[in-house]
């Protein structure tokens, strides 16, 4: 004999349950948008999603009724793990967009410490095929980018480029006799007063990011102003 079919029966939802169901939505709504606002205004759809799962989970076992500070202790160990993920891939990307900011800006930096060191023995080196500007300027993108990490100061980077000119010119064959004077005075201008001077002056910085061809007036003036404490006295 067939067995007839057993009709599930739901439990009546009254007007409390129901008011109860909209105020656990309305909380657990709370809480995630509360961890929300705790992401990278960079974040994804995607992780946006995630974190809100991740906090419905965590708030599985809990009602409106337990202690707040419990609740949020819970909610906090919950998605620490991700918030920390998601701020390391956005630091690690502002590194890396600050890197390729800088090196976009290489010619100035290197035109700007040629200017530093101009003289005798500049225009000689420049004049040579291996050490002509645009060779230089790609030999030391090709050193930033292995050494660069997206944190260095203006200053610094200013400073490392004329470091790199400085040793440069040292490779060259002896000039005249007269030329090494002329080094050691121009040597006296030391990295320290160049950081200084670029610190003193947010001009140079702001011609080192539009390109040095667009001030190089401006720019040589400026740099004639901060070396000129730092000559030698003549005697």
């Amino acid at each position: 004999m067939p067995r007839g079919s057993r009709v599930r029966v739901l439990p009546k939802v009254g007007p409390a349950t129901v008011r109860e169901n909209e105020g656990r939505v309305s909380w657990l709504s709370g809480w995630k948008e509360r961890a929300i606002r705790r992401l990278p205004a960079s974040a994804s759809p995607a992780a946006r999603s995630r974190l809100r799962q991740t906090v419905e989970r965590a708030l599985a076992r809990f009602n409106v009724h337990d202690p707040e500070d419990e609740i949020r202790d819970a909610v906090d160990a919950a998605i620490e793990p991700m918030l920390h993920a998601l701020a390391e891939r956005e630091a690690a990307a502002t590194r890396e967009r600050r890197k390729q900011e800088h090196l976009e800006q290489i010619e100035a930096y290197l035109a700007a410490a040629l200017s530093l060191r101009a003289g005798p023995a500049t225009r000689t080196m420049l004049k040579h095929p291996a050490y002509a500007q645009p060779v230089l300027a790609e030999r030391l993108r090709r050193r930033w980018r292995r050494e660069l990490t997206g944190e260095e100061s203006d200053e610094a980077l200013f400073a490392f480029t004329l470091v790199f000119v400085d040793r440069c010119l040292a490779k060259q064959p002896l000039p005249p006799r007269r030329w090494p004077r002329r080094i050691a005075t121009s040597a006296l201008v030391t990295t320290a007063a160049i950081a200084t001077a670029l610190g003193q002056n947010p001009e140079l910085r702001e011609l080192a990011g539009r390109g040095f061809a667009a001030g190089q007036r401006k720019l040589r003036g400026l740099l004639a102003r901060a070396t000129s404490s730092t000559k030698a006295p003549r005697g």
